[in-house]
């Protein structure tokens, strides 16, 4: 079956090796023609093991012998100057390098790493890749590196008499291989093995294996995607052993019945053997063990080997296997499994598959064997459904990427991925924009994680040229179907990507049929970016950074001048109106969305709203995972770099840098709100009466019910009293809710209340710990009837006012304030004896409209920050209008500011009222006012810098990490502390960090527990304390350029605006946005000592002052 499943791709093949080629004859690496030379068909992922007891441990098999470690290694920068003679048995390598295998190249000195989004690093003249460059260009002088590659190995005796296989994994580039100095093969596809078989070419004793390795080749027009290029042996090199009647390869089904309660196993399988070899008497076996590792059938299916290998093609064998109409049977062994249990990414559950040959003498020749999923995946009725169940995909895209390693991924870089992603909630990914190292399968078949596998097929940079070429037919199909056999067996893939970004064509559309037809279990997708959006060949409509059904800010401004028609929110369509509007019942998803550069994933929450609110939308990847950074040293310091700093020209800067992790995986804030956005639960407030909250809990989850999970819940207050408890148990089945109710404990009068419920695993699993949250929610409760505290009685000291031409002091023994009568600026604050304000021109509080953008600031069209800029916002010029003071009692005074700021375009005056209280308590009263055509701002508040000792921060607002008014649902409200060494989060390309929002009260101290305390009586504010200025962060390229200075700049906003996700995509909500309007907010300012409790004392303020 497996043969003739290839048929159409041979058609094409030959038909296309038809078409004539004029010139002189090409070397293999610059013919699109000549995809290999020697190399076996594709496989699935199996090796011969030692017997049945072992046949899950490869590490222990003698069949098996790694040749990954330590190379001979030699660069040179063209094929020409690459060693001629290195492959010959003779040849002494001298004074060569070692490299590790697997790596690539250009991360140990040899060559140049290149990040491109998209687009060719060579000049394009397809399929020559050597045409001359500009001269600018890296390739100019590197114009195809070659890596030449050597080491020797010992074949073990007991191989004797065996057949002998060279299994590469991966190798970033196109390769030649001689083993003892004879030719053993060449390939391309830098992300499928390649397999040869060497029996003829290896001797008893030490064997010397030769690999060169080209960096492009015509290959690499088809691999044109978002990444670092990079070149190498990248994955293992494995030797492996086998009888001469071997298992070649095997493909298994697990066909559910109608009620998907049963399944029918069925295996193909592929026999090969040399014409010679005997295969009489030869018999395959199957057993099947449950995830206990108890056999299933009662005996192994049994088959006899002559029939499958076929040798003689008898007639009655080839019409039951290929009848002249209709379908033949696809296993040679097929057995029906009585209700087995199912896998999902909520239920992973394995089986494992043994095979076995056996010869005539019943003595087990070969045993190889597989993981086992029980599953269906399918669509029907525009659903998109796992074993029947409606199925939403909760996903991200991952590149192969480690900052140290490039992309050499070792076992334990990925099961951290994987654990990682099943903790944040995401159940699905996108192996953007390649067949992954077979280990990730491996890992998500075991932790449950579902794969969109996807082609090592981009050609961005030349669109859909070649997908509609035919002589570039066969190199199209030959990564879909070498993705495809290797792949097939693995239970979490659940659908075949085409690729990425490549147009459409007849080529693309013969890889969509014949991946069809050799896998009608799975979905096929694609999202091209060019041509037709959703050919019919596809099961998927998907669709790139769609918008949202809601009002975005500045939606018809044009990205630029020259493209009027793509105005910078229009060009992405609305997702709602894909799934209400789109012929047939195609399940839609979005391949990539929510672009997570740098301080982004804006309104994640509203994405789900919506894709939760139509069942034809079924979920999409995150673009996506890690940031895709290397380590560069700069200034005696290790820090992460992008493009174009490796001297790499052309570059797409800091394109790469789009994760939801750091590139080292240090968690942020998107890696929070996509853990809270992804939930399985849902939680809402459904009633709060007196000291009884009603929950309404809905299971969102495929498959599983909540009996697995416990509720968990905690009040917190300002004052700081938090009170805890459990609720009660869970029941609710998948797309049910359930009402549940919790008892809380009495609130102190007048008491504002955050209650905050999380349902937790009551048991650990393979993938977190019992206690593990997996879903988390928080509403601000009804105040307690009653009203605060009165205001205590007591006389304050007499408080003093000097003035003069310069300056205004007001002073008492627990304030001590200076304004400039030249600036209208508080130049001195005192506080209870402590200087607050650092000894900066900068220091004094003043207006701020400017935050360093955001890589979505600078989006596509970059047209916030340029408005910003045109405007003039960065360094809006200050100018007084006026500085008075007036007493209001023996202890209290008011002074007030007034300053114009003047923009190129527009300008805006800020009011400041302080009234002084000669107990050390300042209330500040801020109102703006803006005037004539300014664009949306990046921010209104005041900004000031403090004594760097004021390190130790303390708040009751959103936290712990940073936050935004659109990012802010898994920042809880409550008590939370940090350092402002702390409080930024180092992006490599410096932008807009440490906001928190729905502050009610913030206290900066030093070691010795001294500083200040800021209270928003009224509206809760944002605010920000971190060593750095707007400028600082906007003026910098690399995060290593931000130089901490010796103060504290805090930054008090009435309003920020949101992040959205125009760095390729839609860009802010219009709800989320700072319109130039007048805006006013209110703090109280109070000392505060080491014994000093600043959530008592901001709740003592509250009801000393009113705020009046």
């Amino acid at each position: 079956m497996l043969h003739e499943l290839k048929t159409f791709c041979a058609i094409v093949a030959t038909a296309c090796l038809l078409t004539p080629r004029v010139g002189f004859a090409a070397p293999d690496w610059e013919n699109e023609q000549v995809l290999q030379r020697n190399r076996l068909p594709a496989r699935a992922t199996f090796w011969p093991l030692g017997d049945q007891e072992h046949a899950s441990d490869r590490e222990h098999s003698p069949w098996v012998l790694s040749l990954s470690g330590k190379w001979r290694f030699h660069w040179s920068p063209t094929p020409e100057t690459a060693s001629a003679e290195f492959s010959q048995a003779s040849f002494d390598p001298g004074d060569w390098a070692t490299l590790p295998v697997p790596s690539n190249w250009q991360l140990h000195g040899y060559g140049t790493p290149i990040y491109k989004s998209s687009g060719y690093t060579f000049r394009i003249d397809p399929p020559r890749v050597s045409s001359t460059p500009p001269k600018d260009w890296t390739t100019y002088a590197e114009r195809n590196p070659v890596g030449c590659y050597l080491r020797e190995f010992t074949l073990p005796a007991e191989w004797k008499s065996r057949r002998v296989f060279l299994h590469f994994a991966g190798v970033e580039g196109a390769f030649e291989v001689w083993i003892n100095g004879r030719a053993a093969g060449y390939s391309q596809g830098s992300r499928s093995p390649a397999e040869f078989e060497v029996t003829p070419l290896v001797t008893g004793g030490v064997n010397r294996i030769a690999v060169r390795v080209y960096r492009y080749s015509d290959g690499t027009y088809l691999e044109d995607q978002d990444m670092w290029r990079l070149s190498g042996i990248h994955r293992e090199v494995v030797l492996y052993s086998t009888p001469q009647l071997r298992i070649a390869d095997f493909a298994v089904r697990t066909d559910l019945d109608a009620s998907y309660r049963d399944a029918q196993l069925q295996v193909d399988v592929k026999l090969d053997a040399p014409a010679e070899a005997s295969v009489e008497g030869y018999t395959l076996s199957a057993q099947l063990f449950d995830p206990a590792g108890k056999p299933v059938f009662a005996s192994p299916l049994v088959h006899a080997a002559s029939p499958i290998l076929n040798r003689e093609y008898r007639a009655d064998l080839l019409v039951e296997r290929t009848p002249q109409r209709g379908v033949g049977p696809f296993g040679w062994l097929n057995a029906k499994v009585e209700n087995p249990a199912k896998w999902t990414a909520e239920t992973p559950s394995l089986y494992r598959l043994v095979l076995s040959l056996a010869d005539a003498g019943r003595r087990v020749r070969e045993t190889v064997a597989c993981d086992v999923g029980f599953r269906r995946i399918e669509t029907r009725g525009g659903r998109l459904l796992i074993n029947g169940a409606p199925l939403r995909l909760r996903g991200v895209n991952r590149h192969e990427h480690d900052p140290c390693t490039g992309h050499a991924m070792t076992y334990e870089q990925m099961e951290r991925d994987v654990l990682m992603m099943k903790r944040a909630n995401v159940n699905a990914v996108r192996t953007a924009h390649y067949p992954n190292d077979p280990r990730w399968y491996a890992l998500c078949n075991r932790y449950g994680v579902y794969v969109l596998d996807e082609a090592d097929l981009e050609t961005h940079g030349l669109r859909g040229r070649l997908a509609n070429d035919p002589r570039w037919a066969p190199a199209f199909l030959d990564r879909v179907v070498r993705l495809v056999e290797r792949d097939r067996n693995e239970p979490c893939v659940i659908g075949w990507s085409l690729g990425n970004e490549s147009g459409w064509g007849p080529n693309l559309a013969a890889c969509a049929a014949w991946a069809k037809a050799a896998d009608p279990t799975r979905l096929i997708h694609y999202e091209g970016a060019q041509g037709d959006s959703d050919p019919r060949e596809v099961d998927l409509i998907s669709r790139f950074y769609p918008r949202l059904r809601a009002e975005y800010l500045n939606p018809d401004l044009p990205v630029d001048p020259a493209a009027e028609d793509r105005p910078e929110n229009a060009r992405w369509q609305r997702l709602l109106d894909l799934a209400e509007n789109q012929p047939g019942d195609r399940p839609i998803i979005t391949s990539e969305y929510a672009h997570a550069m740098g301080n982004a994933v804006g309104n994640l929450t509203e994405y789900w709203q919506e894709i939760e609110s139509h069942p034809r939308l079924a979920g999409g990847f995150i673009w996506d995972w890690a940031d895709q950074a290397l380590l560069v040293r700069r200034n005696g310091q290790t820090t992460f770099g992008y493009g174009g700093a490796f001297g790499d020209n052309p570059n797409h800067g800091a394109f790469c840098l789009n994760g939801l992790l750091m590139a080292d995986r240090t968690l942020s804030a998107k890696y929070f709100e996509v853990q809270r956005v992804y939930q399985p639960v849902a939680l809402e407030l459904a009633g709060e009466e007196q000291s009884v909250a009603t929950l309404k809990v809905s299971n969102k989850r495929h498959v599983l019910d909540l009996s697995d999970l416990e509720i968990a819940w905690r009040s917190d207050a300002p004052s700081g009293l938090t009170r805890e408890g459990v609720g009660p148990g869970l029941s609710a089945k998948p797309g049910e809710s359930e009402t549940i109710q919790l008892t809380l404990p009495h609130r102190e009068l007048g008491e504002e209340a955050w209650l905050r419920v999380a349902c937790r695993l009551k048991h650990s699993h393979a993938w977190a710990d019992k206690g593990h949250e997996i879903a988390v929610a928080q509403w601000r409760l009804q105040a307690a009837p009653g009203k605060r505290p009165p205001r205590e009685a007591g006389t304050h000291p007499e408080l003093t006012i000097a003035e003069n031409t310069h300056d205004i002091v007001v002073d008492s023994a627990n304030v001590r304030a200076v304004f400039n009568r030249g600036s209208a600026a508080l130049t001195e604050l005192r506080l209870a004896g402590y200087d607050v304000l650092a000894a900066s021109e900068q220091a004094s509080p003043h207006l701020q409209v400017f935050r360093a953008p955001t890589s979505n600031d600078r989006g596509f069209g970059n047209w916030l920050a340029d408005a910003w800029a045109d405007a003039g916002l960065e360094q809006v010029g200050l100018s007084p209008l006026g500085c008075t003071v007036e007493r209001l009692s023996p202890s209290s005074a008011k002074v007030t500011t007034i300053v114009a700021g003047e923009a190129r375009q527009g300008s805006m005056t800020c009011r400041c009222q302080w009234i002084l209280h000669s107990n050390g308590i300042i209330e500040l009263t801020s109102r703006f006012n803006p005037h004539g055509k300014l664009p949306p701002l990046a921010r209104v508040g005041v900004v000031m810098q403090l004594k760097e000792r004021l390190q130790r921060v303390e708040w009751f607002g959103r936290g712990p990490h940073e936050n935004y008014p659109d990012r802010k649902q898994s920042a809880d409200v409550g008590r939370w502390s940090t350092l402002v060494s702390q409080s930024a989060t180092p992006y490599p390309r410096p932008q807009e960090t440490g906001s928190r929002q729905d502050v009610r009260w913030l206290a900066l101290r030093d070691d010795a527990g001294r500083g200040m305390l800021i209270v928003a009586p009224h509206s809760p504010i944002t605010f920000s304390a971190i060593p750095y200025t707007a400028e600082d962060l906007a003026g910098a390229k690399n995060w290593w350029e931000v130089k901490p200075r010796r103060a504290v700049v805090l930054s008090l906003d009435a309003a920020q605006c949101g992040l959205g996700n125009s760095s390729c995509g839609p860009g802010v909500l219009k709800k989320y946005a700072v319109l130039p309007e007048p805006r006013e907010f209110r703090l109280l300012l109070a000392p505060v000592e080491d014994t000093e409790d600043a959530g008592k004392i901001a709740a003592r303020l509250l009801g000393e002052l009113s705020g009046d």
